[in-house]
């Protein structure tokens, strides 16, 4: 939920100061019915996505935001999105790092996840995921709104329209 938090702000931010370029935004859940164990049932929104790609694509890149709104919020380097698009992944830090984030956004491999960012990957788009995979309540009935931090998805909203705007130039 946080990221749909992150993406409806970005959005609102942009409708109302539209950048130089065209910006999709993606809604889709890695977990879409359930369970890794059964793979046709996880990932379905990417899978289709990355197979009905629109003539033209991809697009220069992508970042998926997934639990941000952590208040003890930590955002290392994603392991998938280092080793296939670690360009992307310095273009993130570095923004966070020029908006006086560094401390949040930390520059080393802590985990590696198979989560909607690698099926893009695989059709070719150069996509990370921006995870605070630290978060203790994830998958839990303790994961209530009470656990999140507007100052969090503030600063990952932040970071989201900078590089947005960055890339416009």
């Amino acid at each position: 939920a946080s990221g749909v938090a992150v993406l409806l702000g970005v959005a609102d931010v942009l409708k109302a100061k539209p950048p130089a370029l065209g910006v999709d935004l993606l809604f889709v859940d890695g977990e879409d019915y359930g369970d890794f164990a059964d793979s046709n049932d996880v990932l379905i929104g990417s899978r289709w996505f990355a197979a009905h790609q629109p003539s033209g694509y991809p697009p220069l890149f992508a970042v998926l935001f997934d639990m941000v709104g952590d208040k003890n919020l930590d955002i290392y380097a994603e392991g998938n999105s280092q080793a296939n698009a670690p360009e992307v992944v310095e273009r993130v830090w570095q923004t966070a790092n020029e908006l006086g984030y560094g401390g949040i956004f930390v520059p080393q491999v802590k985990h590696t996840l198979i989560d909607d960012h690698v099926t893009l990957q695989e059709a070719g788009i150069h996509t990370i995921d921006v995870v605070d995979f630290d978060y203790p309540y994830w998958h839990t009935t303790e994961d209530t709104v009470d656990k999140v931090s507007a100052n969090a998805l503030q600063v990952v909203g932040d970071v989201a329209v900078a590089l947005v705007r960055e890339a416009g130039r």
